[in-house]
């Protein structure tokens, strides 16, 4: 679970680099999947459709209109696009950024976080908790400490509600499409941002 605070302390503090912080992370949950001997989650990627899960997509995929809304409230002194520059992730690398984001991104997170770490309580649990934790950290790169610490709070509450959804239908594909649904949400909404400052 220290994975992505390594990477991120490492990625977007030290370095200023928004590449190197995801793929760091993304190497880390790679070799993490790969030592593990089981992977039935590999198998489950694509189990697990259920009619009662899928307000949980269209719900994750009004997150960046959520986003776009509080905007004006969120954002620091700089603009975005001064904000992504700093983290090496300006114009071309920005648009790569957000497709290696949308689509490969959410589901390597939830290979590692619902499957590989997955578990079958019904409470909150550490892992949930975990994974928010270093979004706070992350989102503290571009919004003010309060916006970042409701982002931990709501993502604390989505990684429980995935973690619940993977359990209930024995397959990760709910908390996948949800999860993609909210990165593609975000990404487009960061773009659209982008282009109006």
């Amino acid at each position: 679970m220290s994975v992505p605070y390594i990477a991120v302390g490492i990625g977007m503090f030290l370095f200023r680099n928004g590449w190197l912080a995801i793929g760091l992370y993304h190497a880390g949950m790679i070799l993490f999947l790969v030592l593990d001997q089981n992977r039935p989650y590999v198998r489950n990627l694509l189990q697990g459709s259920s009619r009662r899960w899928a307000w949980l997509v269209v719900f994750c995929a009004l997150s960046g209109l959520a986003i776009h809304l509080l905007w004006p409230w969120m954002q620091q002194r700089s603009d975005l696009s001064v904000l992504l520059s700093k983290y090496n992730l300006s114009e071309f690398r920005w648009i790569a950024y957000a497709i290696y984001y949308s689509l490969f991104h959410p589901l390597l997170e939830e290979f590692y976080w619902r499957g590989f770490l997955g578990h079958p309580g019904k409470r909150i649990r550490i892992e949930d908790v975990s994974f928010a934790g270093y979004h706070f950290f992350t989102m503290l790169c571009f919004v003010a400490w309060p916006w970042a610490l409701l982002t931990f709070a709501i993502l604390t509450g989505t990684a429980w509600v995935w973690r619940q959804s993977a359990r209930e239908t024995n397959g990760l594909l709910i908390p996948a499409l949800s999860h993609i649904a909210a990165a593609v949400s975000i990404s487009a909404t960061a773009s659209i941002l982008l282009n109006a400052s």
